[in-house]
C-alpha cells in the first residue's frame, strides 16, 4: 500500500511544471491509471469469467426463478425482436411481469436486447457474464472519476481493493450485479458538485455527467430502488447548485433546469422500455405492474424481525395477507399494492411503538454487520467517517492537506452508506441487499487513507523545514 502513496506523490509532482498542467503528462497520466487497472484487476476478472462458465455451463435451470422467465423472454425476443415479453399460445406476446413477478425489467432488458442482435438464447452463463459485466463497469467508472478529481490515493486504494469485492463472488440472481449499478448511480451526483466546484476540466465533467446520467438510467432499469437514490441525491445536488449560484452571483441559470430534466427522463427508463415495447409490438393485455414496486416491500419489512404483526419477510405471506382484504386480488397488480399501501399504513398508525421497535431492531442488525470482511461494523466505519468529516470541515483540513475533493468523495460515501442503512430499516437488514453499500465503504475507506497519508506527509515536510 505503501507504493501507492508513492505514485500518487510521483503523479501529482510530474504533473505541473511551471504551475501548468501539461496535455503529454496528462495523457501519460491516463495511460498510468489504465495500467494499473489493468494490473489490479485483469485477474480476477478473468477468474470470474471462468468461475461463471464453470458452475452454469452444465445448468439448466436458476434457484431463483425470476431467472428462468428471463431466459425463456429471451428466446422470444430472439424469435419475434420483442423485449420484456414471453410468447405464448398461438404466437400471442405476453408481458414480462405476468409471470417474473415484482421484478425489475433491466436483467431482462439487457438480456433481450443482445438475443435480438446475436441471434443466440441466453443461458445462464450469459446472465452471470451480465452481473460481471455490471459490476465491472461501475468499478471502472467510479475508479476513473477518483482519478480524474486527483485523488490518487484514494484511487490507488480503490484499484487496489476493489476487484476482490466487485469480482469474487459471482451469481445469476439480479442481487449479485447490484454493486456495479450502486457505483454507476453514485457517480451523477459527484460529478455535478465536481463540476461546479471545478475539480475536472469542462471536457472530464461532461464526460463523467453522461455517464452519471446513462448509469441511472441503468440502475433505475435494473433495481428500482437505487436508481431512486441516485435521483434524489442527484436533484438534492442541483438544488444546492442553484442555491450556491444565487447566494453567489445573484444568478439561477437555466443549466441546472435542463439537469434536472434530464434526470428526470433517466429516471424513467424502465417506464420509456415497457411503454416502447407496447407501442411497437401487439401485447396482451396484463394484470400486472411491471416493476419492483415499494408498498409491498414496506410491509414484509415489518417482518423481516420477530413482530408482533405475525408477518414474516416473504411475498407468499403478503399475498394471503392481502387476499385477506380482496380475495380476488392479483399478485403485484396495482391493486395489490393499493392494499399494501392501506395494510402497512394501518399498522404505523394503530401500533407506532411496535413498528418503532421494529426499525431500532432492524438498525442495530446492519450496523453490526460490516458488509464487506474482514472490516469493522457498518455502524463503526459509519460513526468514524463522520467525525472524520465534521472535524475535517470544520477545522479547515481538506485545504491544509491539500485535498479538497477528498471532502466531496466522503459526503458522497455517507450519503450512500446512509440511504443503504435506511433500505435496510425499512426493508430487511439482510447482507445481500446491503452489499451495494460496498462501495461507498470502499471510497470512504479510500479517502481516510488518503487524507491521513497526506496529512503525514505535511507534518513530514513541515518538520524537514524547520531542520
Amino acid at each position: 500500500m505503501g507504493g501507492v502513496g508513492r505514485i500518487a506523490r510521483a503523479i501529482r509532482c510530474a504533473e505541473r511544471v511551471g504551475g501548468v498542467v501539461l496535455p503529454a503528462v496528462r495523457r501519460w497520466k491516463w495511460l498510468l491509471f489504465g495500467a494499473a487497472l489493468v494490473i489490479c484487476g485483469q485477474g480476477t476478472f478473468m477468474r470470474s469469467l471462468e468461475d461463471a462458465k464453470r458452475n452454469y455451463s452444465h445448468v439448466r435451470a436458476s434457484d431463483w426463478e425470476q431467472t428462468n422467465v428471463w431466459l425463456r423472454s429471451s428466446e422470444c425476443a430472439r424469435d419475434t425482436g420483442a423485449w420484456l415479453a414471453l410468447c405464448g399460445d398461438d404466437g400471442r406476446l405476453i408481458a414480462i411481469s405476468e409471470e417474473a413477478l415484482g421484478d425489475d425489467p433491466g436483467h431482462a432488458l439487457l438480456l433481450d436486447l443482445w438475443s435480438i442482435m446475436s441471434g443466440r438464447v441466453a443461458t445462464l452463463v450469459d446472465v452471470a457474464h451480465l452481473n460481471i459485466a455490471l459490476n465491472t463497469a461501475g468499478f471502472v467508472v467510479l475508479a476513473s472519476f477518483l482519478f480524474a478529481i486527483r485523488g490518487y490515493i484514494c484511487a490507488g486504494v480503490f484499484l487496489y481493493l476493489g476487484p476482490t469485492v466487485y469480482l469474487k463472488w459471482i451469481g445469476v440472481s439480479p442481487h449479485w450485479g447490484l454493486l456495479g449499478v450502486a457505483s454507476l448511480a453514485a457517480v451523477l451526483p459527484m460529478a455535478l458538485v465536481a463540476r461546479e466546484l471545478r475539480y475536472l476540466s469542462s471536457r472530464q465533467a461532461s464526460t463523467f455527467v453522461a455517464l452519471g446520467l446513462i448509469g441511472l438510467a441503468l440502475a433505475s432499469l435494473v433495481r428500482e430502488a437505487i436508481g431512486l437514490m441516485g435521483t434524489v441525491t442527484a436533484l438534492a445536488v442541483l438544488v444546492s447548485i442553484m442555491v450556491r449560484r444565487r447566494r453567489r452571483e445573484g444568478r439561477e441559470g437555466g443549466h441546472p433546469l435542463r439537469l434536472a430534466l434530464a434526470i428526470l427522463l433517466a429516471s424513467t427508463a424502465p417506464y420509456v422500455a415497457i411503454t416502447a415495447r407496447d407501442v411497437a409490438f401487439d401485447m396482451e393485455p396484463g394484470q400486472r405492474i411491471g416493476r419492483h414496486g415499494f408498498a409491498d416491500i414496506l410491509y414484509m419489512g415489518l417482518g423481516a424481525v420477530p413482530n408482533g404483526f405475525g408477518i414474516t419477510y416473504d411475498d407468499n405471506v403478503a399475498l394471503a395477507h392481502a387476499r385477506d382484504v380482496d380475495p380476488a386480488v392479483v399478485h403485484c397488480s396495482p391493486s395489490f399494492f393499493k392494499i399494501m399501501w392501506k395494510l402497512y399504513l394501518n399498522a404505523v398508525l394503530n401500533e407506532p411503538s411496535e413498528v418503532a421497535r421494529i426499525y431500532f431492531e432492524k438498525a442495530r442488525l446492519i450496523l453490526a454487520d460490516p458488509i464487506l470482511e474482514p472490516g469493522p461494523p457498518l455502524g463503526v466505519l459509519l460513526l468514524l467517517g463522520l467525525g472524520h468529516f465534521v472535524a475535517a470541515t470544520a477545522l479547515g483540513l481538506w485545504r491544509r492537506v491539500h485535498f479538497l475533493p477528498g471532502a466531496l468523495v466522503e459526503a458522497a460515501a455517507l450519503i450512500f452508506i446512509g440511504l443503504f442503512v435506511a433500505q435496510a430499516i425499512l426493508a430487511t437488514p439482510a447482507r445481500g441487499y446491503a452489499m451495494p453499500a460496498g462501495a461507498a465503504v470502499l471510497a470512504l475507506v479510500g479517502v481516510l487513507f488518503g487524507f491521513f497519508s497526506r496529512a503525514v506527509w505535511a507534518l513530514a515536510k513541515a518538520r524537514l523545514a524547520k531542520l
